[in-house]
């Protein structure tokens, strides 16, 4: 092989492949994306990633082949072997990459000849004009890899133009001002720079021109006049009294310079110490292993934050403390604060490297939330498709999981401004609480009870009534108070009344007020904090306003491309900003000191200004999240409203609802479909709303706009749209036992299939009829007929996961027909074509209904294996909805084999997973397991009471089987207890029921009660 050093690649501008002085015309577009992406990122990337990364949409096998094909076409272009290759991974050779040589030079001395050879590597934006539509996270990855080359390339000028300045080479200098600007002509600097170099050279008219310019720019894009900097130079060109040139005045920066620490908050302590004792009371019960609850309550300015960060202070530092801060614009974002608790405290890194090693299971269902774990670890297996409910409970465990990684003795959490939380991280906060109540944790959390939703003074009303919550709420500081404050602070405490008076005694006021230097002190914190604002430089308040429109927890890139200012100006309005506390700096963001300055600086905005830097906002953002979209939509929905572009807002506001039904958080999922069905409706989301609202129990509205989207589609000849409507209708209606409306619905949805061929979908709808059938006491023979229909679509479209559905249900039929072996027949068909599927859900729970008939045909050894074996997969993949089912046919076969105490024990444990999954037909049926299991034992009273509770239970419910099963059950009883009156009425209501039915097994048990009765 020749020299790799014949071999150029050049990425800055059109990408171009050059092998010996040659020009290789590639192809395909994603050869050299793919070329572009090992380069840029400069180490050893594995085939999975690479395939996702560039063929998100076919499958595994699809993908591999794709790569396959693409790396032999590489080769056969350049008959060389460019990439190296070792087992799972690839890496690009040695190359020699344009990109590489140009940050490089952002190492080196800053000097003329080395920076125009740096700059002379630049002919345009990094892999310009290249373009894979079919790859998002690609393009998201390369719209952020630009931004930052580009950044890079800014720099370079500003160090060119300062070299040319201090040099004299204005006509240089021009030149390079104007290269900048044809990458950002926002950059203020340049522009001034472009106006001095004309100045210079007594073109003074073009410097007055490239005002002119700049002030029509700044006006169109972010609604601003030029900076007074700005202004005084054209002052002094029209003056012509241009002053010599400033020496090093551009340095360039490539991030912001390292500050040292500041203490948050900055004001100094008074007072509070009855609170800071009753924290450490808390505290204290928490170490001895009771989950506590403290809640900071008080209004705006009072304090609440601060005594947290005062008490938190003195904590010892083998206690693991996490914070979490709620934001008003993240109300509709699910599990916000909890995605800010891991960038702020680095949880991840401590998860990662926890020893023993951390759960793929858990880190998989982690990293749905937060997708860079899966950057860190990116073997991670994908987390399994599971019902709703499933993925909602695995989600919160997830957390619990990670919390218990960190080995808190005990684990201290924080959150602050609690009466901004979105639902479900509320949700989690309660199961937190409930599922480690005995275990050492102390929650703390801050909050306005006038601001309060009803959900959290619900919440916290519930913790107070189990006994675990101390509530702290913070009054206003007494005259003695408010004269320690300014002593604290340095003041002259001479006019203390008066100022107490003015604050009403609370403590931010009082610090507003204390410091105010503008003569008649105005009465108003906001006035105060705008008197405050207006004492800071131009390019500052700019800044902070693009800051307020981000709101929180921004970083340094979003921040200066939302303001629109150059990286220099936003550094030193950083440090402006930083210096007045009016925000405060993390390790990777920033934040406000006090959330009442945000309000303030919003408020003041006027309305062209704010759809400016909302749509600023927007765009930065997307331009920095790379392959993170889909977690920051809801901001994107939010931004993109606020600045008047409907279309883009209903787009992201969908986007943000898909991705919180995958993190099954329906009430924000409701919030952000709601937002795209008023700011621009289609019936796709009119769909995904009703679907939504369904889901949360809100069964009439949803109906109501699935019918309504099924019109519209049907009105935009959508037949698959309109068939996939009528079948969300039919299953709202099965989960609400309502048998007829189920056919009705699922009729529809088959008939609009008529013409199209979707046999996934056709097969659900005849699974669907066939449920609604069994709700609906259809003959059985009617019910199998769908069902077999839907396994012969399932089997010839190879649809396996469909089949093993439809063959466990049809196991079901032929056990209530009675025909014992055929369901055992057809279980063992469900359960193959399960595991052939690789449904994490299904295979279990046809293992279980599996054993629970081979229980009944008294086959206990088999029944066994497979009920353990259903166990074991439940563990093995954390699944928490089959419990209920496992632990409740493990009882019977202890019941089966006579080994009560452990069979009661069994049924105890389905019994409380039942009821925390809210199953009322399962929890009627292993009460009457319980009952059973008493029977056995001789204590009838007991069996008595169980059996008739489960009885009432289910006379309310559509579930003739069951129902069926406890008259018969209760007949047994009432006849051993000699109530023979009873146990005829029992009796005579089974027989009702199973007149003229084909369960077969049920009638020959009813036979035999009889018998016994009348004997």
């Amino acid at each position: 092989m020749s020299a790799m050093s014949n071999i150029r690649l050049l990425l800055l501008g059109a990408p171009e492949l050059w092998l010996n002085n040659q020009l290789i015309e590639l192809k395909s577009a994603k050869a050299m994306a793919l070329l572009a992406y090992l380069a840029v990122t400069g180490t050893p990337q594995t085939r999975d990633h690479v395939t996702d990364l560039l063929w998100p949409d076919s499958l595994p096998d699809a993908a591999r082949k794709n790569l396959r094909n693409t790396l032999w076409a590489i080769r056969k272009q350049t008959n060389e072997d460019i990439l190296g290759a070792g087992g799972d991974w690839m890496a690009l050779a040695d190359v020699a990459v344009d990109l590489r040589e140009f940050e490089q030079a952002q190492q080196t001395p800053k000097t003329g000849p080395l920076l125009a050879n740096a700059l002379n590597l630049y002919r345009g934006p990094l892999l310009e004009g290249l373009t894979v539509t079919d790859a998002p996270d690609f393009e998201l990855w390369l719209a952020a890899e630009r931004e930052r080359v580009g950044q890079l390339y800014l720099r370079l000028l500003e160090a060119m133009i300062d070299v040319q300045r201090q040099a004299g080479d204005w006509r240089g200098m021009q030149s390079s001002a104007r290269r900048a600007l044809a990458a950002d002509n926002l950059q203020e600097p340049m522009h001034r720079a472009l106006m001095e170099a004309f100045a210079r050279q007594g073109e003074r008219a073009e410097a007055l021109r490239q005002y002119d310019t700049l002030a029509e720019i700044l006006l169109q894009e972010l609604g601003v006049e030029p900076l007074p900097e700005t202004q005084r130079l054209r002052a002094e060109i029209l003056a012509g009294t241009l002053g010599q040139p400033p020496a090093a005045s551009m340095p360039a920066v490539s991030t912001p310079p390292p500050r040292p620490p500041r203490k948050r908050g900055g004001a100094p302590f008074v007072g509070r110490q009855a609170e800071l004792d009753a924290l450490s009371e808390q505290f204290q019960l928490a170490v001895a292993g009771q989950a506590r609850v403290a809640l900071i309550t008080g209004e705006l300015g009072i304090g609440k934050t601060r005594l947290w960060q005062e008490w938190s202070a003195s904590l010892p530092e083998s206690v693991t403390v996490l914070e979490a801060r709620c934001l008003n614009t993240t109300q509709l974002l699910p599990f916000a604060p909890l995605t800010g608790l891991f960038d702020h405290n680095k949880c991840i890194s401590r998860v990662i490297q926890s020893n023993p090693a951390p759960s793929s299971i858990w880190l998989a269902e982690l990293s749905r939330l937060l997708p860079e774990i899966r950057q860190r670890v990116p073997d991670l297996p994908q987390p399994p498709s599971l019902p709703p409910e499933e993925e909602h409970r695995r989600l919160y465990e997830a957390f619990i999981w990670v919390l218990r990684t960190l080995n808190g003795q005990p684990l201290v959490l924080f959150v602050d401004d609690l009466h901004w939380i979105d639902q479900s991280t509320l949700d989690w906060l309660v199961f937190l609480v409930d599922r480690m109540q005995n275990e050492p944790l102390l929650l703390v959390a801050t909050y306005r009870p006038s601001d309060a939703s009803p959900q959290l003074s619900q919440t916290t009303a519930g913790w107070s009534r189990t006994g675990i919550v101390r509530r702290l709420p913070l009054g206003r500081f007494s005259l003695e108070e408010t004269t320690a404050l300014l002593s604290a602070l340095g003041r002259d405490v001479a006019h203390v009344e008066p100022l107490q008076q003015k604050s009403a005694g609370n403590p931010y006021f009082l610090i507003e007020l204390s410091q105010d230097q503008a003569n008649g002190t105005p009465p108003e914190l906001a006035e105060l904090i705008r008197a405050r604002l207006n004492r800071l430089p131009e390019a500052a308040r700019q800044v902070l306003q693009a800051a307020a429109v981000l709101d929180n927890n921004f970083d340094f890139s979003t921040l200066r491309q939302t303001s629109g200012r150059g990286e220099e100006e936003t550094i030193n309005a950083l440090d402006d900003l930083l210096e007045h506390n009016l925000l405060t700096e993390n390790s990777k963001s920033y934040e406000f000191g006090h959330p009442l300055v945000a309000q303030v600086v919003r408020s003041d905005l006027s309305l062209a200004r704010r759809s400016f830097l909302h749509r600023r906002a927007a765009q930065a953002l997307e331009a920095t999240s790379g392959d993170r979209l889909d977690t920051i939509a809801g901001q994107l929905a939010h931004h993109y409203a606020q600045a008047g572009q409907p279309g883009k807002a209903a787009h992201f506001a969908q986007m943000a609802a898909s991705r919180a039904l995958k993190l099954s958080a329906l009430t924000e999922a409701i919030g952000f479909f709601q937002q795209a069905v008023t700011l621009e409706p289609t019936p796709a989301r009119r769909f995904g709303l009703g679907e939504a609202l369904i889901g949360q129990g809100q069964l009439e509205e949803g109906r109501r706009l699935l019918q309504t989207a099924a019109a519209e589609f049907e009105q935009a000849g959508d037949s698959q749209g309109v068939a996939e409507a009528y079948l969300s209708l039919a299953l709202s209606f099965l989960a609400s036992g309502q048998g007829k409306e189920v056919i009705h619905w699922a009729e529809q949805a088959r008939a609009r299939l008529g013409t199209i061929d979707d046999p996934a979908v056709l097969a659900r709808v005849y699974h669907t009829l066939a449920a609604g059938g069994m709700l609906l006491g259809q003959p059985l023979a009617q019910v199998e007929k769908h069902l077999q229909a839907g396994i012969r679509l399932a089997t010839k479209h190879n649809l396996p996961d469909m089949a093993g559905i439809c063959r466990f249900e049809l196991g079901n039929v032929l056990a209530h027909r009675g025909d014992l072996a055929g369901a055992v027949s057809s279980f063992r068909a469900a359960l193959e074509l399960s595991e052939a599927a690789g449904s994490v859900m299904q295979a279990p729970v046809a293992r279980n209904n599996l054993a629970y008939h081979l229980i009944l045909l008294n086959q206990l050894p088999e029944a066994r294996h497979h009920i353990e074996a259903a166990l074991e997969l439940a563990e093995k993949h954390a699944l928490f909805s089959p419990r209920q089912y496992l632990y409740s046919t493990r009882g019977e076969l202890a019941l089966a084999e006579g080994a009560l105490d452990e069979a009661t024990e069994w049924f105890e444990r389905a019994l409380a997973e039942a009821e925390r999954n809210h199953n009322q037909p399962q929890a009627a049926n292993i009460r009457a397991n319980l009952g059973l299991a008493a029977r056995a034992r001789g204590d009838l009273d007991e069996a008595l009471l169980l059996l008739e509770a489960a009885r009432s239970v289910v006379a309310s419910l559509t579930l003739p089987h069951l129902q069926t099963q406890i008259d018969l059950w209760l007949a047994e009883l009432y006849t051993e207890r000699g109530e023979l009156a009873a146990a005829r009425n029992s009796l005579a209501a089974a027989k009702k029921r199973l007149a003229g039915s084909e369960r077969h097994g049920l009638q020959a048990w009813a036979e035999q009660v009889e018998q016994r009765l009348n004997g």
